[in-house]
């Protein structure tokens, strides 16, 4: 069962769900939700799986609410305030983990927000391991452009090959100047849909290199 915790935005307060691992603390995560406006909550079954991968591995992991939904304060910010919220919830989690390391996730929008938070921290407070699922790297379908900064660490980038909102070619035109791996799931859609054994399987390999 995952504890409500609020901290205080810019905007208001910010809704945090957090869920504690069985056993040691080992670290903690930040893991964010897909688009708002589109039905997207922390408890969209990828930033689930995402939550679940990070706490079989001991991590404390914090799920925020963006603005405008669930109950926290404002209204959806394309992506700004919510990359502002975002680096909050990472501060407040760090001051609670102060000598542990930090891992990210994000999918759809909210890895979107992740890539912008993680573009913005300095170096030494990036997180060791970052897995972003259907990240938005140019327009998506009908919807808007998106800027997706340039990144590099230990991340994993995993991608739907039909997916149609967020498509591949842009997600591979976005990596290819960084030379970023791509994990590809032929057939899948932009929601993963059927796919969340392959989706365990893929991050179970990263995150146990």
């Amino acid at each position: 069962m995952s504890e409500q915790i609020f901290l205080q935005g810019q905007a208001g307060q910010i809704e945090v769900f957090v869920d504690y691992p069985q056993g040691e603390v080992k670290g903690f995560a930040v893991v964010n939700h897909p688009h708002p406006l589109q039905g997207g909550t922390p408890q969209h079954k990828v930033p689930t799986l995402l939550a679940q991968m990070y706490l079989e591995r001991g991590c404390v992991v914090y799920r925020p609410s963006f603005r405008g939904s669930g109950q926290s304060a404002g209204v959806h910010d394309e992506g700004n305030g919510e990359t502002t919220d975002n680096l909050q919830v990472i501060a407040y989690a760090r001051s609670q983990h102060a000598n542990l390391p930090f891992f990210a996730g994000g999918f759809s929008f909210g890895a979107h927000v992740m890539a912008k938070s993680y573009s913005m921290l300095a170096t030494e407070l990036q997180p060791v391991q970052t897995i972003l699922c259907g990240l938005p790297t140019a327009t998506v379908a009908g919807v808007r452009p998106y800027v997706t900064p340039h990144i590099k660490g230990d991340i994993l980038f995993i991608h739907g090959e039909a997916d149609d909102v967020t498509l591949l070619s842009d997600m591979i035109q976005w990596a290819k100047p960084q030379r970023h791996l791509i994990t590809v799931l032929p057939g899948a859609n932009h929601f993963f849909t059927g796919y969340l054994k392959q989706l365990r399987i893929a991050m179970t390999r990263f995150l146990t290199h």
